[in-house]
């Protein structure tokens, strides 16, 4: 029941959290059959909810088993379908528990459910496939075995997220093409080993052709920021928050290929213009984003007005439960894995919390007849709250930018067309 309560709940959280969201392949998800997604984790619980909330499956976690911390913790986490998985650090006795993890899995998959693997086997913040694990196609195998299944789904899922420890940044996921496990039954009778083998292949072929996969060392710094340049050349209005459009991933996935592919004497040409403007950047203290906004900016726009007079007047009464997510996950947070997922939550359940409060304080100074107007007027300045927001960020950003001395930003534009220059050529 808690599931879904808060399923919608979560889902308007993301639209609220997020600048952008790119979905695209929902269309290949296959409803009412045993369907095991196969997804990338470069973020705590941002995947798995995200998936929750946009799939259009209902979904059964496999997590980490240290997170059961307790009985009441237990039976809550089992409200929100997690299922615990305990790994070697765990302890021998934990260990023992997974048999029955992986029951509880099957048995969801008998009932044409659907389960969530997360597909590396482990979270590290990246933006990089890591070696896919076997899980998947066990599990999956296995239910076919034990409960008579004619067929188990696979549905390899990619998620790139432009700034994975942040809000207001973008995400863009992409469901492959799902295939059905009974391709491989007759290897998997045979030979086991070759067979999960073969299916851990074919996600790791569907999953590497969707994923952002930035290399080790300087080169990831430097292409993120060029990734960074190609998205603020390319600016997506704010409204819709999401939209179902591969467009933006397609041009993630191809710059990459593109500067793998470069010769070495370009690749060293672009290295040394992308520091130079990184260093430069980072004396005057702004984003590329605000370059790529203040650059071409003539000023003057009706826009920027009234954003200046709003965005006040629609953030104010919503700033607090803000505020504490942001100062709360600032002082509590100390790996970069979790800080996108305790800020998530805490700024959906604080707003709850905080809206519950401001609505029982106006019940108590005005009574219950105001209590549906209030309701109605607090709901259309969250939602306006979205948009305004991304606006004024932009002018914010935009203003660093013009506030530079002018010899200045004419170094920055000709140090980022001189970067933009070196790619198209």
């Amino acid at each position: 029941m808690l599931y879904f309560l808060l399923r919608p709940v979560v889902r308007l959280a993301f639209q609220a959290f997020y600048r952008k969201i790119w979905i695209t392949g929902l269309e290949k998800v296959p409803r009412g059959v045993p369907l095991i997604f196969t997804a990338n984790h470069p973020t705590a619980f941002v995947d798995p909810c995200f998936l929750a909330c946009f799939s259009g499956r209902t979904l059964h976690f496999m997590t980490r088993g240290d997170v059961f911390v307790n009985r009441f913790v237990r039976f809550l986490l089992d409200q929100v379908h997690l299922i615990p998985i305990y790994r070697f650090h765990d302890g021998y006795a934990n260990l023992r528990r997974n048999e029955d993890s992986f029951a509880k899995a099957r048995r969801v998959l008998s009932g044409n459910g659907a389960v969530l693997v997360m597909a590396e086997g482990r979270l590290v913040h990246e933006k990089r496939l890591r070696p896919i694990q076997k899980g998947a196609a066990r599990i999956g195998f296995e239910a076919m075995e034990k409960h008579g299944l004619p067929e188990v789904w696979i549905q390899p899922v990619a998620l790139n997220y432009t700034k994975a420890d942040r809000g207001r940044t973008e995400l863009m996921v992409d469901f492959a093409p799902a295939f059905p496990l009974s391709e491989f039954v007759e290897e998997y009778s045979s030979d086991q080993r070759a067979a999960l083998a073969a299916v851990t292949e074919r996600i790791d072929r569907d999953l590497r052709e969707r994923v952002v996969h930035l290399p080790h060392g300087e080169d990831e710094r430097r292409l993120d920021l060029l990734l960074d340049i190609r998205r603020h050349d390319n600016q997506v209005p704010v409204l819709p928050v999401v939209e179902m459009d591969r467009s933006r991933l397609e041009g993630e996935l191809a710059l990459v290929k593109l500067f793998g592919e470069m010769p070495e004497s370009g690749k060293e040409a672009l290295r040394t213009a992308i520091d130079r403007y990184r260093d430069a950047l980072d004396k005057a203290g702004i984003s590329d984003r605000s370059v790529a906004l203040g650059a071409h900016w003539r000023g003057g726009s009706l826009e920027a007005k009234w954003v200046r007079v709003l965005h006040p007047l629609l953030y104010v009464p919503h700033a607090f439960p803000v505020i504490l997510a942001r100062v709360l996950t600032a002082r509590v947070v100390r790996t970069i894995d979790f800080r996108s997922s305790i800020l998530l939550g805490i700024a959906t359940f604080g707003w709850l919390a905080w809206s519950l409060i401001v609505m029982s304080l106006v019940i108590l100074a005005a009574g219950w007849a105001m209590a549906p107007w209030f309701l109605m007027l607090w709901l259309s300045t969250a939602a306006a709250l979205v948009p305004v927001s991304a606006w004024h960020e932009d002018q914010t950003l935009r203003g660093r930018f013009l506030r530079i001395e002018g010899a200045n930003r004419a170094e920055l534009t000709e140090m980022r067309e001189r970067i933009v220059a070196l790619m198209e050529g």
